[in-house]
């Protein structure tokens, strides 16, 4: 299944006054490696849907170990794995690495869905298209 790594620095707005990062800050870095993964597949999740809806992927469910803390400064790695392309969901493996010590590791399920313009509060599953099936499942 697919994997997609980058590294970022933890900067001070996402630390406590310990200096080490305030953990709401990992769930807004999974959603922001995702995206990105996505967008170097040619693929956006949140983009339209034909002429009358837009796209989004909803968390199902998320499971967040901490096993370590990073500091202030530090480059902490972001893996974004793909563990299961099922009919409507996608499961997604996070790890946050500091070289190769584990800092945290999630464990999420996002829905593929649609939400319609005409009321965007409505949220639809849709089956997860073949092309971005075959494009998860690929093989490094």
């Amino acid at each position: 299944m697919k994997t997609y790594t980058y590294d970022r620095l933890l900067h001070w707005s996402e630390c406590d006054p310990a200096g080490i990062v305030f953990f709401p800050h990992y769930a807004r870095w999974m959603v922001e490696g995702l995206n990105e993964m996505f967008l170097k597949l040619g693929v956006d999740p949140n983009g339209p849907r034909g002429e009358s809806a837009r796209g989004g992927l909803p968390v199902l469910g998320l499971s967040m170990k901490f096993l370590s803390a990073p500091a202030l400064h530090e480059t902490v790695t972001h893996r974004v794995s793909i563990t299961k392309v099922g009919g409507t969901s996608i499961g997604v493996t996070h790890q946050f690495l500091r070289g190769e010590a584990l800092l945290m590791e999630a464990e999420e399920t996002r829905v593929w869905a649609e939400h319609p313009l005409n009321n965007p509060r409505e949220l639809r599953t849709q089956p997860v298209p073949d092309t971005v099936r075959a494009l998860l499942e690929q093989t490094e």
